[in-house]
């Protein structure tokens, strides 16, 4: 901000140091300027000779009026006023087209409005397409009865099977037991043949002898052949029982041989269970189908147009309708370019809505352009605007402000009680004790913004210094003081002074 410079200060005949006088600003030209200043020197100079003595009633002259307010410590912002637009995310926005071409056959949502994801926006008229999907339905159907049937005759075959191999098993066991003990009763059959020819070759011995009688030996003979008979029958027996076992060995072996059919079976079922399957894709692909004349939202949000009405012929490229979630938008800025050093990532931006009711809205800049528009002469910031009540509107403009710089807890005077040396350049106060004594104090300035300066050297919290009436007073001339109105004015708010 430029500093109004003041004129040489006035030294009176004490040659007391005063405070710099203001500046004449005329509407005319620079003439008038250095009149008041040649008045101002001969003033001076009138004073170079011996003092005068000071008329009397100077001396009980009031003492000059001033008003003071006090130093203050203040969060102090300076921001860059910009206009900017509220946009969609290109991620949040969907623009819905029909799938295939058709017959729109209804459109059930309206400008404004808000959808949930998975609603329905739109039908087209399905045509043929209810032949095909019932037909698959019914195939479907049928598969699922033959997969039902085919798995009750595989547990019916694999029952029979493991009754028949059970049976079969339970034969065999007993013949080879029969075999068992018929072979024992042969042992003993031959034992008992073996014992009477023993028998009989004692008989003939001792009848040879004559110890014995003829028919003791007749007698053996019987015992023998009687022997070998029940010996041969038994072998007969044994041989049966044999041939027997072996008959219910091959019954087991066809019995295991008839599981063979289980496999057969198994196969019926994996059969049917494919055909199931094959009819499940058939009428999946008739659902997807159908589906394709019914049109959802992909996303939840606002439909911010409708492009399409009722009984028109649309195709793929038609736009039936946009929908936007407003949740979240991106508000894009345009900096002048002579501004654009001032801007950069993670500074604060704040704008109001418009409209009884508005509210002020707070984000940071995620990104600052690079380059500059030759069209606008701006450079584009964005900021995420959280919007979760979606008061504010795709494509509204707005005013923002981008704070560009930020003292928290600066210490603060109004921009009047700055007075600038023109010969120095150097900054002073007029600070006033509580003894109403005023002292020009040096100072130095800081970042400046509506209305405030910081003051980074010569002041300290607390202090009354003068905003009216300062200019011309010597060091240390007595005041009377008049409280001036609170610092900050119009644009010091809670939470610091705003600067343009």
């Amino acid at each position: 901000m430029m500093q109004k410079a003041s004129p040489p200060q006035v030294w009176g005949a004490g040659r007391e140091k005063m405070a710099p006088l203001p500046q004449v600003w005329g509407a005319g030209s620079r003439a008038k300027g250095r009149l008041v200043l040649s008045a101002l020197a001969a003033l001076a100079c009138a004073g170079c000779g011996h003092p005068k003595a000071e008329p009397k009633d100077k001396a009980n002259a009031p003492a000059p009026v001033v008003q003071t307010v006090a130093v203050l410590r203040r969060t102090l912002e300076r921001a860059l006023p910009v206009s900017g637009v509220l946009n969609t995310l290109q991620t949040h926005e969907a623009t819905v087209t029909p799938p295939v071409a058709g017959v729109l056959d209804a459109l059930p949502v309206r400008y404004g409005q808000t959808v949930q994801k998975g609603q329905i926006i739109a039908h087209l008229a399905t045509g043929t397409l209810a032949g095909p999907l019932q037909q698959a339905q019914a195939t479907l159907g049928q598969n699922q009865v033959q997969v039902e049937q085919a798995q009750a005759n595989a547990l019916q075959q694999q029952a029979q099977t493991r009754t028949s191999i059970a049976q079969a098993q339970s034969a065999l066991a007993g013949a080879q037991a029969s075999v068992k003990r018929e072979q024992a009763a042969l042992t003993g059959s031959l034992a008992s043949l073996e014992n009477a020819q023993e028998n009989l070759v004692r008989e003939q011995t001792l009848y040879a002898d004559g110890l014995v009688a003829q028919k003791d030996v007749e007698s053996a003979q019987l015992a023998v052949r009687t022997a070998q008979a029940q010996a041969d029958a038994q072998r007969q027996t044994v041989d049966a029982q044999r041939q027997s076992a072996e008959g219910q060995k091959l019954a087991v072996q066809s019995a295991r041989a008839a599981a063979l059919q289980d496999v057969v079976k198994q196969k019926d079922v994996q059969v049917a269970r494919r055909q199931v399957q094959n009819a499940r894709g058939a009428l999946a692909t008739a659902r997807a189908q159908s589906a394709l004349y019914t049109i959802r939202a992909p996303l939840s949000g606002q439909v911010t147009s409708v492009g399409a009405t009722v009984g028109e012929s649309v195709d793929t490229a038609t736009k039936l309708a946009v929908i936007a979630d407003l949740r979240t938008l991106v508000l894009q800025l345009g900096v002048p370019s002579d501004q654009a050093r001032q801007v950069r990532k993670g500074q604060t931006v704040t704008f109001s809505s418009q409209g009884r009711g508005g509210r002020t809205y707070q984000s940071t800049l995620y990104d600052v352009g690079a380059q500059v528009n030759a069209a606008t002469g701006t450079v584009t910031a964005l900021a995420l605007i959280p919007n979760a009540e979606e008061r504010l509107r795709d494509g509204a403009t707005v005013k923002a402000r981008i704070t560009t710089e930020r003292r928290a807890g600066a210490l603060v005077v109004p921009q009047a009680a700055l007075l600038t040396d023109p010969d120095t350049g150097e900054t002073s106060v007029v600070v006033v004790g509580s003894d109403s004594i005023a002292h020009v104090v040096p100072v130095k300035a800081g970042l400046a913004a509506n209305g405030l300066v910081q003051i980074t050297q010569g002041l300290t919290a607390g202090q009354q210094v003068a905003v009216s009436g300062q200019y011309g007073l010597p060091d240390k001339a007595k005041v009377t003081v008049q409280p001036a109105a609170a610092q900050g004015g119009k644009g010091a708010e809670a939470e610091g002074a705003h600067g343009p």
